[in-house]
């Protein structure tokens, strides 16, 4: 076998090539009136996909283990409901939690 040969050159960063990651988080998402009016709209007209878009769109303005414990839910259960894989099946008591946690 041959000597192996290591390289004394630092070898350069690829660092320069990334962009800074800003993720987009509008200001209505964070208007607690707006997002429980629309989360009661979409109640209303029976579309569930949209509802669990903006509760997840919502979440992601939040800190999801403070919003658990104010709403008095498990982060399993929180974390189920915005996990796109699973059915989206919410109990009623649930979602009178989430809604009223959020206008608190």
């Amino acid at each position: 076998m041959g000597k192996v040969v290591i390289s004394k050159k630092p070898k350069k960063s690829k660092a320069k090539l990334l962009k800074a990651h800003t993720p987009f988080v509008s200001k209505e998402l964070k208007d607690p009136q707006l997002v429980v009016d629309t989360l009661l709209e979409c109640i209303r007209s029976g579309d569930t996909e949209s509802f669990r878009e903006v509760l997840i769109a919502h979440l992601m303005t939040v800190n999801k283990t403070d919003f658990a414990k104010k709403a008095g839910l498990g982060r399993r259960t929180l974390y189920a409901l915005i996990d796109s894989k699973k059915e989206f099946n919410p109990e009623l008591s649930t979602i009178s939690a989430i809604i009223q946690s959020i206008a608190a």
